[in-house]
């Protein structure tokens, strides 16, 4: 699916890094390297894209966030709609919506960087959460 998300986006972003994990998308937006655009689906393991995104919100980041969840229930809805620079697509085999949706956000800011400081400190609070099950990723 990453393979095919990152063709659809291909003309409007020519560098695409991909993520197996929403640990590994968290510990990539916490480096220092900027970031235009995150492309995350409901199902990532370890933290799910809609988990993701509310973090990055809840750290005050806003790099624009698409957030692919094919069935997905009101609270993700909701998540979306309350949140700054984010879309959801909901057919994940859209490319045309997924692409459409890219670059309105894009387009609507300017370029961001994740704020790696924020992030990693969501992430920390995250990790502390008592009964919080951790996976490593390996």
């Amino acid at each position: 699916m990453r393979r095919w998300q990152a063709a659809a986006l291909q003309r409007l972003a020519p560098v695409i890094e991909e993520c197996e994990s929403g640990w590994e998308l968290l510990h990539r937006l916490a480096e220092d390297s900027p970031c235009d655009l995150v492309v995350a689906s409901r199902s990532l393991p370890g933290f799910t894209g809609a988990q993701v995104l509310a973090m990055l919100r809840s750290a005050n980041v806003h790099v624009p966030f698409v957030l692919v969840a094919p069935f997905c229930d009101g609270s993700i809805r909701s998540l979306v709609e309350r949140s700054r620079y984010a879309a959801l697509i909901e057919d994940s085999l859209d490319a045309v919506s997924l692409a459409e949706a890219a670059e309105a956000l894009i387009s609507s800011t300017s370029p961001r960087e994740a704020h790696a400081e924020k992030v990693r400190r969501a992430v920390a609070l995250r990790a502390r959460v008592p009964g919080q099950r951790r996976r490593a990723i390996g």
